[in-house]
């Protein structure tokens, strides 16, 4: 029986095998090679972010109250003496600008799968009020029924002046964790559909963090 003939055969098909898997790595290295890294696929992956160059991260409805010089205008529209409390349904939008990508920074740890992400400071958009949901409280008069209809209507006509003055508690929402939170889970499912066009594949974690909002003086 002739056993050189099976084992040139089984050395052959080792050898192929090798060649098979030299030739992977490379075509591999190439490819990789050849796609950008993490970190210009993600700023070119926020460019795309045009005309709004902003990422919208959560949005929230809220009642919030309108301050005292609101109410003392509108209360002078009609020249009303009394003290008012309005408040208001409003959408509340928090995004995060991506204007200037350089200004976010994306890591890649393709050995722990991990993917880290710096933003700039979040912000938020002009509420949208819900003229519909206007109420408004008398605290040292009784005012009639009529009256306080009159100054509802005149305050959704001053809707915008409205959103303008219910932008002081909008803003300082973006101190509290819970918002913070929900921001930091909008950046982080975008990060996650990045990843899908990126073809890196799923994450192990995504880390976000979020620059401080500066305080305005």
């Amino acid at each position: 029986m002739d056993r050189t003939r099976p084992s040139s055969l089984v050395i052959l098909l080792f050898i192929l095998s090798i060649i098979l898997a030299v030739a992977t790595v490379a075509v591999t290295r190439i490819i990789e090679h050849s796609r950008p890294d993490v970190r210009a696929q993600f700023t070119i992956y926020l460019e795309k972010l045009q005309p709004q160059s902003m990422l919208v991260a959560a949005t929230t409805q809220e009642r919030y109250s309108a301050s005292k010089e609101f109410t003392a205008k509108l209360l002078a529209i009609f020249k009303i003496k009394a003290k008012i409390r309005l408040s208001a349904l409003a959408d509340v939008t928090y995004v995060i600008s991506a204007a200037d990508p350089s200004a976010w920074s994306a890591r890649w740890d393709p050995k722990k799968r991990i993917l880290s992400i710096s933003t700039p400071p979040p912000d938020c958009l002009l509420p949208a009020v819900h003229t519909d949901t206007i109420e408004i409280v008398s605290e040292n008069a009784n005012l009639l029924t009529n009256t306080i209809f009159r100054l509802k209507e005149e305050a959704a006509r001053m809707q915008s002046e409205l959103s303008n003055d219910l932008m002081v508690h909008a803003k300082a929402s973006l101190d509290e964790p819970q918002v913070l939170q929900s921001i930091e889970d909008g950046v982080r499912r975008f990060a996650l559909v990045f990843c899908e066009s990126a073809h890196i594949g799923k994450p192990v974690a995504i880390d976000i963090q979020l620059a401080p909002r500066l305080t305005e003086q």
